[in-house]
């Protein structure tokens, strides 16, 4: 059912537009249909197109210079960035000479100590030969003494008292009994010489031992510093590692950011060119067709009144340094308001003449041109409300418009101009 509804509703809808059509033709509305297919497919064009059509806008101009504050604030953020990156590559180099130069300083340290562990290696050897030496020595000294007394034991006391008296005289029997008294004080004294002589070596070669295991918990202190140094080292020369390549990172943005701006600028410059030449274009098909509408009449009297109430010259004709634009020709004077920042001072008419150009202009906002005859205008730029009209005749000192800061304008003021046969002349010449 409702396939059949689909059908029936199509083919209702295909005969109305083939009736459509049809009466179309025979009613020889063909080109007009054209027409307004031209029309909604004009729509439809690319921006790209529109503005081939009608050129270079302000608006465009700003976005470029918008874009270019954006790239500089960048390009200002990555130098932040490199600054602090440089700081601390500075930083960490001063850090890895200084831990370079500790582990220097504890290569010394341990070298000198494995030489005086060297040193009382062989000081322990040494003392530990001449222990076994002195303890070699009193053994042999007491079997000695053991077999003297063993003689001594063996042949009794009357065998000595029968060598004492066996002696032929008296000398002769008092060295006899000095001598066995003699022999055993020698071995007495003997056996506590070398005694105490292994009770010394003992006592040094035990300060030995204790020398040796300070030094060589010494050297485990400063092993064990080594390796924290160079686990300190590696991790400070990864973070250099680290920081050089953030380095080189926004050095790279930066280079990139430098030319965008730089391409920016050229295609700024490139613009505003551009849009100041369709601007004079603009400016001389508008005075060729009010010269044309004017007809050339003289109606100025050559000599232009003061155009405002203030006298406060801001910028004079020439060459300036233009904020908006830069250093740039000064095609007018500037005439700056009565009180500063406020605008709404009355505008004059310089000399007596015709309402040629009475609009808003991108660059030189609100303005007006009065023709003064013979190829001399007068030009009042950036009001803020116009009271003339194209092709209203005005008398010197009357009111054409109020003080303002339209278009291209960093402040209320009045731009007064003087253009001759076409070009712009100093209004110094005219102005009184």
């Amino acid at each position: 059912m409702n396939s059949y509804w689909q059908y029936t509703v199509f083919n209702g809808i295909r005969r109305k537009v083939g009736n459509t059509m049809k009466k179309l033709l025979q009613l020889r509305m063909l080109p007009l249909f054209l027409c307004l297919v031209i029309t909604v497919f004009t729509c439809f064009l690319s921006i790209k197109d529109v503005k081939s059509v009608y050129g270079i806008t302000s608006g465009e101009i700003n976005d470029a210079k918008n874009e270019k504050e954006q790239k500089e604030q960048e390009q200002k953020n990555i130098q932040e960035e490199l600054d602090n990156y440089k700081k601390q590559s500075e930083t960490t180099k001063e850090y890895i000479a200084k831990l370079d130069g500790a582990m220097s300083e504890l290569d010394g340290q341990i070298y000198d100590v494995n030489n005086n562990i060297e040193r009382l290696t062989q000081e322990i050897e040494e003392t530990q030969n001449n222990l076994d030496i002195a303890i070699e020595d009193a053994d042999e000294q007491y079997k000695m003494m053991k077999l003297r007394i063993q003689y001594m034991y063996e042949r009794n006391e009357e065998s000595f008292l029968a060598a004492l008296l066996q002696s032929t005289s008296m000398g002769e029997l008092l060295n006899r009994a000095e001598y066995y008294t003699k022999i055993s004080s020698y071995d007495r004294q003997q056996l506590e010489r070398y005694q105490s002589t292994i009770e010394f070596i003992k006592v040094a070669k035990q300060d030995l031992e204790n020398d040796y295991a300070e030094l060589d918990d010494l050297k485990a202190s400063l092993e064990q510093q080594r390796r924290d140094m160079e686990y300190m080292l590696a991790e400070k020369q990864k973070e250099m590692q680290n920081l050089d390549a953030q380095i080189a990172n926004a050095q790279n943005k930066e280079t990139e950011l430098a030319s965008s701006i730089s391409a920016l600028d050229d295609e700024i410059d490139a613009m505003e060119k551009k849009l100041a030449a369709q601007e004079e274009e603009e400016r001389r098909k508008q005075e060729a067709n009010n010269q044309s509408s004017l007809g050339g009449n003289v109606v100025g009297t050559g000599a232009w009144l003061w155009p405002t109430i203030s006298r406060r010259v801001t910028s004079d004709f020439g060459v300036v340094d233009d904020p908006i634009r830069g250093g740039v020709p000064h095609k007018g004077v500037d005439i700056g308001a009565r009180t500063p920042g406020v605008s709404g001072d009355p505008i004059y008419a310089v000399d007596n003449g015709v309402v040629a150009v009475a609009e808003s202009n991108q660059s030189a906002g609100n303005w007006i041109w009065i023709s003064h005859g013979n190829g001399l205008y007068s030009v009042y730029m950036h009001n803020s409300k116009l009271l003339v009209s194209v092709g209203q005749t005005v008398n010197k000192g009357d009111t054409i418009a109020l003080m303002g800061t339209t278009g291209q304008s960093n402040g209320v003021h009045l731009h007064i101009a003087a253009r001759l046969n076409g070009t712009y002349v100093n209004p110094w010449t005219y102005l009184k």
